[in-house]
Protein backbone atom coordinates (compact mmCIF):
# COMPACT_ATOMS: atom_id res chain seq x y z
CA UNK A 1 0.00 0.00 0.00
CA UNK A 2 1.50 3.67 -0.79
CA UNK A 3 0.25 6.52 0.36
CA UNK A 4 0.91 9.98 -0.80
CA UNK A 5 -0.24 13.10 0.47
CA UNK A 6 0.55 16.92 -0.27
CA UNK A 7 -1.47 20.58 0.00
CA UNK A 8 -0.02 24.19 0.02
CA UNK A 9 -1.73 27.38 1.53
CA UNK A 10 -0.88 30.29 -0.18
CA UNK A 11 -3.11 33.83 -1.36
CA UNK A 12 -3.17 37.07 -2.01
CA UNK A 13 -5.67 39.64 -1.09
CA UNK A 14 -8.05 40.88 -4.25
CA UNK A 15 -6.21 42.96 -6.72
CA UNK A 16 -4.18 45.21 -4.32
CA UNK A 17 -1.21 44.83 -5.87
CA UNK A 18 -2.74 46.50 -9.08
CA UNK A 19 -3.14 49.38 -7.07
CA UNK A 20 -1.60 53.03 -7.76
CA UNK A 21 -1.38 54.05 -4.13
CA UNK A 22 0.64 56.81 -4.50
CA UNK A 23 -2.62 58.69 -6.28
CA UNK A 24 -4.22 57.25 -3.05
CA UNK A 25 -1.92 59.59 -0.72
CA UNK A 26 -3.97 62.13 1.04
CA UNK A 27 -7.32 61.21 0.18
CA UNK A 28 -7.81 57.81 1.50
CA UNK A 29 -8.30 56.79 4.78
CA UNK A 30 -7.51 54.12 7.52
CA UNK A 31 -11.06 53.27 7.28
CA UNK A 32 -11.38 52.55 3.66
CA UNK A 33 -8.15 50.32 4.08
CA UNK A 34 -9.96 48.51 6.59
CA UNK A 35 -13.27 47.92 4.48
CA UNK A 36 -10.88 47.04 1.69
CA UNK A 37 -8.11 44.91 2.95
CA UNK A 38 -9.75 43.47 6.41
CA UNK A 39 -7.79 44.05 9.21
CA UNK A 40 -3.91 44.69 9.36
CA UNK A 41 -1.65 41.77 10.65
CA UNK A 42 0.50 43.91 12.30
CA UNK A 43 -0.26 47.51 13.40
CA UNK A 44 1.50 50.49 15.32
CA UNK A 45 0.64 53.78 16.76
CA UNK A 46 2.26 56.66 17.80
CA UNK A 47 2.14 60.66 18.28
CA UNK A 48 2.21 60.81 14.19
CA UNK A 49 -0.17 58.58 13.35
CA UNK A 50 -0.73 54.96 12.63
CA UNK A 51 1.37 51.81 10.65
CA UNK A 52 -0.83 48.75 9.52
CA UNK A 53 0.95 45.98 7.53
CA UNK A 54 -1.01 43.68 5.39
CA UNK A 55 0.74 40.23 4.02
CA UNK A 56 -0.88 39.96 0.33
CA UNK A 57 1.18 36.72 -0.30
CA UNK A 58 3.52 34.00 1.57
CA UNK A 59 5.45 31.74 0.57
CA UNK A 60 3.40 27.63 0.15
CA UNK A 61 4.07 24.92 2.53
CA UNK A 62 4.44 21.83 1.65
CA UNK A 63 3.93 17.93 3.65
CA UNK A 64 4.62 15.20 1.91
CA UNK A 65 4.38 11.04 3.46
CA UNK A 66 5.34 8.17 1.90
CA UNK A 67 4.09 4.57 3.87
CA UNK A 68 4.55 0.97 2.88
CA UNK A 69 5.99 -2.70 4.34
CA UNK A 70 5.63 -6.05 4.65
CA UNK A 71 6.92 -9.15 6.01
CA UNK A 72 6.60 -12.93 7.00
CA UNK A 73 8.24 -15.19 9.70
CA UNK A 74 7.15 -18.81 9.27
CA UNK A 75 3.61 -18.91 7.98
CA UNK A 76 2.50 -16.05 9.59
CA UNK A 77 2.78 -12.98 7.78
CA UNK A 78 2.03 -9.13 7.87
CA UNK A 79 1.97 -5.48 6.39
CA UNK A 80 2.67 -2.17 7.39
CA UNK A 81 4.85 0.75 7.58
CA UNK A 82 4.85 4.57 7.11
CA UNK A 83 7.53 7.36 6.59
CA UNK A 84 6.25 11.20 6.80
CA UNK A 85 8.31 14.34 6.46
CA UNK A 86 6.94 18.33 6.09
CA UNK A 87 8.98 20.64 3.71
CA UNK A 88 8.76 24.22 4.70
CA UNK A 89 10.74 26.49 2.76
CA UNK A 90 11.38 30.05 4.90
CA UNK A 91 9.63 32.00 5.57
CA UNK A 92 8.71 34.70 3.03
CA UNK A 93 6.18 36.92 0.72
CA UNK A 94 4.53 40.01 0.09
CA UNK A 95 3.63 43.07 2.32
CA UNK A 96 1.52 46.15 1.85
CA UNK A 97 2.73 48.64 4.43
CA UNK A 98 0.50 51.80 4.70
CA UNK A 99 1.15 54.72 7.12
CA UNK A 100 -1.51 57.20 8.29
CA UNK A 101 -1.44 60.54 10.01
CA UNK A 102 -3.30 61.60 13.13
CA UNK A 103 -6.84 62.66 10.71
CA UNK A 104 -6.42 58.71 9.68
CA UNK A 105 -5.09 59.88 5.62
CA UNK A 106 -2.58 57.69 3.71
CA UNK A 107 0.38 59.87 3.76
CA UNK A 108 2.87 57.53 2.96
CA UNK A 109 3.31 53.54 1.17
CA UNK A 110 5.42 50.97 1.00
CA UNK A 111 5.21 47.07 -0.70
CA UNK A 112 7.99 44.68 -0.32
CA UNK A 113 9.24 41.13 0.39
CA UNK A 114 10.17 39.74 3.29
Amino acid sequence: MIVLAGGCASGTKGTVTDNDWGSRIGTYTYGEALAELGEPNMIGESSEGKIAEWTLRQSPAFSFGFGFGGGSYGHHSGTGGGVGATVSPPPGGEYLRLRFDQDGKLVEWTRGRY
